[in-house]
């Protein structure tokens, strides 16, 4: 972009040829630039929480003190000799390897056939967790924890589901906070104290 060759710009590139009109490249730049920035913030966590989020395909090699419990109320001891019991059994070992080999193979596949293999790779995740006894509680506790984190976007949704019924077309003059006080009362549990509020407030006799 900040070349101005476009290469990698087909649309914005016939755009400026069939009209000969000047493209403003580095207000392109910026915008990538910020939109880079952006998803890179947005997604650090990911990074950061990288060995968490890879236990729930290889959990045979991942370093417990790399892999943040804390969210889960996992027993770290308990963790530790779970996983080290659970390395030794080779048939049930042998499910993780199988599917730590499908998972690469369907990250790596530039192909529709990768695609197609995200549907079984899933069942496998679920399959060789839930085939594990409740001896091991700790680590199936770990990985359904880690597995449930990428359902939780159906309250996002709800709360903007939330958000046009508040600030609604008739109501288009609602500050933030006030939007911000509405969202609290229509999407979590809290309850306020209303008979304390009304206290604290001077009523208005009408005349």
């Amino acid at each position: 972009m900040e070349s101005g060759k476009l290469l990698h710009y087909k649309n914005l590139k016939q755009y400026r040829d069939e009209t000969n009109a000047t493209i403003d490249t580095n207000y392109f730049s910026i915008a990538l630039k910020n939109m880079k920035d952006g998803f890179a913030e947005r997604f650090e966590q990911f990074k950061t929480n990288k060995s968490t989020l890879a236990f729930i395909v290889n959990p045979l090699n991942t370093n417990t003190n790399e892999i943040n419990i804390e969210p889960f109320g996992i027993d770290a001891g308990s963790l530790q000799m779970q996983l080290l019991d659970l390395k030794t059994k080779d048939l049930r070992s042998g499910k993780f390897t199988e599917l730590k080999s499908k998972f690469r193979n369907a990250c790596t596949s530039r192909s529709t056939s990768g695609l197609k293999e995200i549907p079984r790779v899933a069942a496998l995740i679920f399959g060789a967790w839930n085939s594990l006894p409740e001896c091991y509680s700790e680590v199936k506790k770990l990985a359904y924890g880690v597995l449930t984190i990428f359902g939780s976007t159906y309250s996002c949704e709800q709360a903007f589901s939330s958000l046009n019924i508040v600030k609604s077309k008739v109501r288009s003059q609602l500050t933030n906070k006030n939007l911000e006080s509405c969202l609290k009362l229509k999407t979590t549990s809290y309850k306020p104290d209303l008979i304390k509020l009304s206290k604290g407030m001077q009523s208005q006799c009408s005349h």
